[in-house]
């Protein structure tokens, strides 16, 4: 009965990903980066400083802009099997709204899949990084999916509240997924799924998103969320993304979509700008 049970799960659990799953294998034969990626996922070409297990890029040389940053810097954080390529039609809306490259950055991690303790480290030193090129005190971030999760950790793990000017997170699972418990019980722990450890819900000392929402939104950081009401990963969830005490907004869109959209560009440049994106004066 249970052996049954096991391969009813599990192939309830590969039904739900059907939906991406063929991007995630595009992803992954591609060495986890966008399918459309030509740069290694270390590769620190695009970055003015010479990284340490990962890669992303920003900066003004990058962007080709005049240097200088005269508010918090934007990190663009990215999700499972993914990388910094998937912010580049941010940067371009930014940059078109009067923000100049050593304002927008994006980290790629070293692993497709990273672990929340590796996601945390790499990041610390990517934003030591950026502190030290721009001169700025605080940066702003915005993660998508895993990488949301991944921020949190990092914030909570390094206390690192007073370097963060504005959180936003884009279909993050900060209350789990059924899908993820699914994973754990049928052994899918490996991998693109070995994050289901962690994101799996569950009581304290079980799960260890229960340590992170004992306080969902800590410091003095400005909170905002964005999920899709149509995300295959939150379909038994759908309330999962959003954060006590934070901005939460739905949109009519599916997990990539809640990235992607033209909605969540103009929300996301509202919140870390604080101004409209269709203000006259950010087009000078």
């Amino acid at each position: 009965m249970s052996s049954r049970r096991g391969r009813s799960s599990s192939a309830s659990l590969r039904q739900v990903l059907s939906v991406d799953y063929s991007l995630i294998r595009r992803c992954r034969r591609n060495g986890g980066c966008r399918v459309d990626c030509a740069h290694d996922r270390t590769d620190d070409s695009r970055l003015p400083w010479e990284a340490d297990g990962y890669g992303g890029w920003g900066g003004h040389e990058y962007h080709d802009t005049e240097p200088g940053a005269e508010r918090p810097p934007v990190i663009f954080v990215h999700g499972n099997q993914r990388d910094a390529c998937d912010w580049e039609p941010h940067a371009e809306f930014f940059l078109n709204r009067s923000y100049g490259g050593d304002e927008l950055w994006a980290i790629t991690f070293g692993d497709a899949s990273p672990a929340h303790p590796t996601m945390a480290d790499q990041f610390e030193d990517f934003v030591s990084e950026v502190l030290a090129h721009t001169g700025a005190e605080e940066v702003s971030v915005v993660g998508h999916s895993l990488g949301v999760t991944g921020l949190r950790y990092w914030l909570a793990s390094e206390d690192r509240y007073d370097r963060v000017d504005s959180f936003v997170g884009i279909a993050g699972a900060n209350h789990g997924s059924e899908l993820f418990g699914l994973a754990v019980r049928v052994g899918l722990t490996e991998g693109t799924y070995e994050v289901c450890r962690f994101l799996r819900d569950g009581p304290a000392g079980e799960s260890p998103l229960a340590a992170l929402n004992e306080n969902e939104t800590p410091g003095g950081v400005d909170y905002y969320t964005i999920r899709g009401t149509d995300d295959p990963l939150f379909m038994q969830r759908p309330e999962s993304p959003a954060l006590e005490g934070a901005t939460n907004v739905a949109l009519e869109t599916d997990h990539d979509g809640a990235r992607e959209s033209l909605d969540s560009l103009e929300l996301v440049y509202e919140w870390v700008a604080d101004e409209s994106p269709y203000n006259v004066r950010t087009f000078v």
